[in-house]
């Protein structure tokens, strides 16, 4: 009889705790400027070259997270300002997570960013977490595409042609599957960039709700 009312109240203890923690969850802000897939998506081979010019696919992206941004170094301003962002703020999101944190900058201008362009580019950021890579475009159209990115070239024969990128950054989970995209600021006039508050405030918020999947 008495051990019969111990299970009946560690029963009743566990169904008031977890329905605590279903309204703790209930209760969780969302994020404001970041999109959390319902299931992490997996992304199929690939190949880049990076700034040295090392090889790397997939097998790069596990047991680590990272954030993933397109662009290419003779970009204006989304670029330049993004990854300056995404350098600043790398140590204090590194410090919320378990596995390390890298930075994937992916130039879609293969003609004007060779490894030594790279190189020269991502060093003025003083990141070590940063990288930079590129490939041909039969590698970079599906890898960027399966990123859930867009990029377009521009059809001009001048030398100073500008690309059309997105402005989002994406991230990919250590098991290598994109998990999560933070969005950038849109405003009438305005160069669309990710907030630097916003992703600090979002970033800890995605990693919550990623723990529930």
């Amino acid at each position: 009889m008495f051990r019969n009312l111990i299970v009946l109240i560690l029963s009743a203890a566990a169904v008031v705790a977890g329905v605590m923690l279903y309204l703790l969850w209930q209760h969780q802000p969302l994020p404001q400027q970041a999109l959390v897939y319902p299931q992490p998506r997996n992304l199929s081979e690939f190949t880049l070259i990076d700034q040295e010019k090392q090889r790397r696919g997939r097998e790069d992206l596990m047991g680590k997270w990272t954030l993933a941004f397109v662009g290419y170094t003779y970009c204006p301003d989304i670029c330049p300002l993004t990854l300056a962002k995404l350098a600043g703020v790398q140590a204090e999101l590194a410090a919320s997570l378990e596995q390390p944190l890298q930075i994937w900058f992916i130039s879609v201008d293969p003609q004007r960013d060779t490894p030594e362009q790279l190189q020269q580019y991502v060093e003025y950021f003083n990141q070590p977490a940063l990288s930079g890579l590129t490939a041909g475009h039969d590698q970079l159209f599906p890898f960027v595409r399966e990123l859930g990115l867009m990029y377009a070239m521009s059809s001009t024969t001048a030398q100073d042609y500008l690309v059309d990128h997105s402005a989002s950054v994406v991230l990919i989970n250590p098991k290598g599957q994109v998990a999560a995209m933070f969005k950038p600021d849109m405003a009438p006039g305005e160069v669309p960039l990710v907030n630097r508050e916003q992703l600090l405030a979002d970033f800890p918020l995605v990693l919550y709700q990623l723990q529930q999947r």
